[in-house]
């Protein structure tokens, strides 16, 4: 861990040591931020580090969400490249059978 970044959460100062650039930190920050605004809005919680809480939670969920949908995906692209290699095998054995059927006529 390399740089020692300084970022804003929900008012409160941070220093964060990481090797993720000022700019991605400065993203995650805001975009931790806006949920905690969001969530402010809504009211329901006074208590600042429930809002923080809250807001976590949301964009975790988020994130478990985005890595289950990026496994279905993955598993779709695997099985259409398993069919593809399928397809190209029979394609193959079709036409060596079409070309040894052409050969034969042929003779």
């Amino acid at each position: 861990m390399g740089n020692r970044i300084d970022v804003n959460i929900a008012g409160y100062a941070l220093t964060v040591r990481t090797d993720r650039s000022e700019e991605h930190m400065a993203r995650l920050a805001e975009t931790l931020n806006g949920r905690v605004r969001e969530i402010q809005k809504q009211g329901g919680t006074a208590n600042y580090l429930n809002v923080i809480m809250l807001a976590a939670m949301e964009l975790a969920d988020e994130v478990l969400t985005f890595d289950e949908r990026f496994r279905e995906v993955k598993e779709q692209v695997e099985a259409l490249r398993r069919e593809r290699e399928d397809l190209k095998s029979r394609v193959d054995r079709k036409s060596r059978d079409l070309l040894a059927t052409l050969d034969d006529a042929l003779k």
